[in-house]
């Protein structure tokens, strides 16, 4: 293909959004979006243009509203961009080394990617596709969380909490008792007709879209024994709101954060669980619901 036909067209149907991604260069996406593509044409919520070759200087003169980064690396600073916001993607295995520059627009619905790798032509490559991901929760009644999800044919489960507390024991758990992952680390929520439903999201691993009705939610720790409190109100939508993927300096985004967890407290059932990380939690989640 021409580098100049910029006609390289692929969908992309994450959590029921349809995403099209068109390119200057033809590429392959990583493993974990393969069994996300679809041949759905007639619907797009988002549109995403690739092209070769970062500009010089779009952003001069700018301070960044918000910086993420930790203290071994950068992952990506984002500005005012005109009537929308602007990024500046960081490649993580070259320390401060740009690998895309991304704006969006006002409405969140499109975005151009400038990606400067033309040998290996990749404008999704990480952590590029999680951003466009959260960004297309912002206004569209959804949220992306920290958490794993089990779905027993009958309820879904999703446990949230900080690293190291116990999500991806809970999977296995769950697992080895028969339910199907929905996946153990990064879901999307959305709210569609007054219901709540929850979605797993491409990984670095291959594994098919996925979607369940969400019961319940539990924010999990490690425990001498099983013990479990339900939370209501204000607290329960807060305390989930903590594990919930944001870049809180806008207001507005805030705002309606805060909205779609009262929504959801009102709806889904928030439990505290402390955990015994072995088979025995499984009944007695059941017994508790």
């Amino acid at each position: 293909m021409n580098q100049n036909d910029s006609n390289y067209l692929i969908s992309l149907n994450i959590a029921d959004f349809i995403i099209q991604i068109k390119s200057d260069i033809e590429f392959t996406p990583e493993p974990g979006y393969e069994l996300f593509l679809t041949n759905e044409k007639e619907t797009t919520d988002f549109v995403v243009n690739c092209k070769a070759d970062i500009p010089a200087d779009i952003f001069a003169g700018q301070k960044p509203v918000f910086e993420a980064e930790n203290e071994q690396q950068k992952f990506y600073d984002i500005y005012r961009y005109k009537a929308g916001l602007g990024f500046v993607i960081y490649n993580q295995q070259q320390k401060n080394t740009i690998q895309q520059i991304a704006l969006l627009d006002k409405e969140f619905r499109n975005w151009t990617i400038y990606a400067s790798d033309i040998a290996e032509f990749n404008p999704l490559r990480y952590p590029m596709g999680p951003i466009i991901m959260h960004y297309m929760t912002i206004k569209t009644n959804s949220v992306m969380m920290h958490a794993s999800c089990a779905f027993d044919g009958q309820r879904a489960r999703m446990f949230s909490g900080f690293s190291g507390v116990g999500k991806s024991t809970m999977s296995r758990i769950w697992a080895e008792a028969g339910s199907t992952i929905i996946n153990d680390d990064r879901l999307i929520i959305r709210e569609l007709e007054n219901k709540f439903f929850v979605y797993n999201t491409p990984m670095y691993y291959k594994d098919i879209p996925k979607k369940a009705p969400l019961n319940a939610i539990y924010l999990i720790h490690h425990s001498p024994e099983n013990k479990i409190q339900k939370l209501k109100g204000a607290i329960a939508a807060t305390r989930t709101m903590a594990f919930c993927i944001q870049n809180n300096y806008d207001r507005s985004f805030v705002a309606e954060r805060i909205g779609f967890f009262a929504r959801l407290a009102a709806a889904v059932d928030i439990y505290d669980l402390g955990f015994v990380p072995n088979a025995s939690v499984i009944e007695f989640v059941k017994a508790h619901e």
